[in-house]
């Protein structure tokens, strides 16, 4: 269990979008999820490491990182210079989980100062939007806030969207219950993370129970909701046990089909 919890794999997934401009065909987008650095005991600082370099090995044009990157009020020197690493042509986003406002059972989780994540390098949409472009390609990455805090607010999201027929749009939240919320075709896809896919499961025959969150909608992977396009990522880290079971963590490679 210890050794899972460090065996981060890497996930190759489709991105349609048959709208967007041609230009965006064949665009790399990186998930990452839930380092959650700052846990003691864990071995989560190895995990990033090893997620970050699976990250830049595919070559990304766009990353985006799905909430709780949790290093507390003072982010080790280790986790700003494994931060620091991640590039792209495009740039690299974050939004804010629970851990990172301090919203936790555990005791020892601070809040973390989205200054400390900008210094690195990402970008932290909170409850807002950000456009980069490739060749005559714009992809806009919007941003929503923790949810579980109350600290979201969709509806300003959604106020700021390029509502032009060819631009893609991409939604990054730490909860997927927000993209419910989006009309369908809002958005091309929803990246969420939070769940950890389970961390620990129980292997059924044809199912796996996750402990992490018995009764979640929306547990790991894809999923379609009456046009509404969504991916639960497993995440990097571990929380409160620094183990995984049946649920190696994951580094998420989208590639984009505009045609």
């Amino acid at each position: 269990m210890l050794v899972e919890a460090q065996a981060v794999r890497r996930v190759a997934r489709r991105l349609p979008a048959p709208g967007a401009h041609p230009d965006l065909d064949g665009l790399v987008v990186v998930q990452l999820s839930d380092f959650h650095a700052g846990f003691q005991p864990s071995l989560n600082l190895r995990a990033m490491r090893r997620a970050i370099d699976l990250a830049l090995d595919a070559a990304p044009d766009l990353i985006v990182i799905s909430g709780d990157m949790a290093p507390g009020p003072r982010p080790s020197a280790e986790f700003r210079r494994q931060l620091t690493r991640l590039r792209a042509p495009l740039g690299v986003f974050a939004a804010l989980g629970n851990h990172d406002h301090g919203d936790s059972k555990a005791p020892f989780v601070r809040p973390t100062d989205p200054a400390d994540i900008e210094a690195c390098g990402v970008r932290v949409l909170v409850n807002e939007t950000a456009v980069v472009e490739r060749g005559a390609g714009v992809v806009q990455i919007c941003g929503v806030d923790d949810s579980d805090g109350g600290n979201d607010d969709l509806p300003a999201v959604l106020a700021q969207l390029d509502r032009r027929p060819d631009v893609l749009h991409l939604l990054l939240t730490h909860h997927a219950e927000v993209a419910m919320q989006a009309a369908p075709g809002d958005f091309a896809m929803a990246f969420a993370g939070d769940t950890h896919g389970g961390q620990i499961c129980l292997p059924l025959p044809g199912r796996r129970i996750m402990l992490s969150d018995l009764g979640a909608r929306f547990a790991e992977g894809d999923y379609e909701v009456e046009g509404r396009r969504l991916y639960v990522t497993r995440g990097v880290g571990t929380s409160f046990l620094p183990f995984r079971a049946f649920c190696r963590p994951e580094v998420v490679v989208f590639t984009v089909t505009a045609t």
